[in-house]
């Protein structure tokens, strides 16, 4: 991994790695595109990680079969010992699911949203719970279409994954999040606002 201009540069495509996993166990809300490509890549990247798989049951028979998670069900229970929460989902389901986190997650979890569009309303971060820490993401993947079927582990290689760390523990969060990203292939950078990724911290 290298530095140009104090920012992180990714790699090719994520290899699997004997090192310890940024986090240990990942919960990913929405097994579609965004969400699956995640999945494949932190089983790639880091094949000792726990990865749950929370979405309806038809989408998750194919996760399964895809081997992109570990476990998963329907229920957001499954999310109670995540480490990382990753919400793949609509912009109307990640809105619904994060309100619904602090009943189902015992962790002090780390919570952040995926989309290739405007991404969250980043205001609910002030209606969770202050034990969690909570990043607003965006992915320049606005030209890639698919579901599931279509996701893969080196969807990130060379694209921007943008970071709004709108209410966080520590700066460590934001670091170990920036690493996850950028060993995923992404390169992480931290927006002050999701509507003007030109605003870069």
């Amino acid at each position: 991994m290298t530095l140009d201009g104090g920012r992180l540069l990714p790699m090719a495509s994520p290899a699997a790695s004997e090192s310890q996993p940024i986090f240990e166990r990942i919960g990913i809300v929405g097994i579609r595109l965004l969400g699956g490509s995640i999945a494949l890549a932190v089983r790639q990247r880091w094949p000792a990680c726990l990865v749950i798989g929370v979405d309806d049951k038809s989408f998750l028979e194919v996760a399964q079969r895809m081997y992109a998670v570990d476990v998963s069900a329907d229920d957001l229970e499954m999310l109670s010992g995540a480490q990382l929460i990753i919400l793949a989902g609509s912009k109307q389901d990640n809105c619904r699911v994060l309100k619904l986190l602090d009943e189902y997650v015992d962790e002090t979890a780390l919570i952040t949203d995926i989309t290739a569009s405007s991404g969250i309303d980043t205001t609910l971060a002030e209606g969770i719970s202050h034990r969690f820490s909570y990043i607003s993401g965006n992915l320049s993947v606005d030209e890639v279409n698919g579901g599931l079927v279509q996701a893969r582990a080196d969807l990130f290689s060379g694209r921007e994954w943008f970071l709004t760390p709108k209410r966080v523990n520590s700066n460590e969060v934001v670091d170990k999040m920036s690493k996850f990203v950028s060993e995923l292939g992404a390169i992480p950078t931290i927006v002050s606002s999701l509507s003007d990724k030109n605003e870069k911290v």
